[in-house]
């Protein structure tokens, strides 16, 4: 792939229709973005049918969902059941609450992609700091292999990279958390997660095009 570009689109600039907007900034950028994140603020603006025709209608894009589950096993696996149908290849889920086996089986038999969050982006997430070593260590346990490590922090990415060497680290906090695009992959992530600094852009594809071009310069695989 040409690109380390996965595009959040919970927050779009002026008064578009929410789906509308989406399906017009996909298309503007579809050739610099191989993934798209949504969560639950878009969720609630175009309802579950809108997302599953936005996945439906732009299947050239990785679907992931950031719903960051964390419940017992029987829910995660019936939410994952949904998503599966709606037409995701991914879902982000919390490491923390453990119980993950049978999910991660489940995710397979439904050909669904788990992505554990090993750290966050925003400066007050401790908890996750101190327990990086103990989380990435279960997702090698439960075969979870997508990590999302914050492109704030980049040494937490080089220590997820050292310990979980197998993983696909994907950094959000790009833009408007501070982040320079590329620092994560330089510091050792695969791809890097950008909202706001181009969906609230004036020219969305610019600066798309400007992150892809400074990612382009530290990928580490091609």
């Amino acid at each position: 792939m040409d690109s380390r570009l996965v595009l959040a689109v919970d927050f779009l600039s002026g008064s578009r229709p929410k789906e509308s907007g989406v399906s017009a900034l996909l298309e503007e950028i579809d050739d610099l973005a191989v993934g798209v994140k949504v969560g639950l603020p878009l969720a609630l603006e175009v309802g579950w049918e809108g997302l599953s025709r936005l996945a439906s209608r732009y299947p050239e894009f990785y679907w992931i969902a950031d719903l960051k589950l964390a419940d017992i096993p029987a829910v995660e696996i019936r939410v994952l059941e949904g998503l599966a149908l709606m037409g995701f290849d991914a879902a982000i889920i919390h490491l923390f609450p453990m119980g993950l086996e049978e999910v991660s089986s489940a995710a397979a038999k439904l050909g669904i992609d788990l992505i554990g969050v090993a750290a966050m982006s925003h400066p007050r997430a401790h908890t996750f700091e101190e327990s990086l070593e103990t989380l990435v260590a279960y997702a090698r346990q439960v075969g979870v292999e997508g990590l999302v490590v914050g492109a704030t922090k980049p040494g937490l990415i080089e220590a997820t990279r050292s310990l979980h060497p197998r993983a696909t680290i994907l950094s959000p906090g790009v833009g408007a958390q501070g982040a320079e695009p590329g620092a994560a992959i330089r510091a050792g992530a695969d791809f890097e997660i950008v909202g706001r600094a181009i969906t609230l852009s004036e020219n969305p594809r610019t600066s798309a095009e400007e992150v892809v071009e400074a990612q382009r310069g530290w990928a580490r695989w091609t």
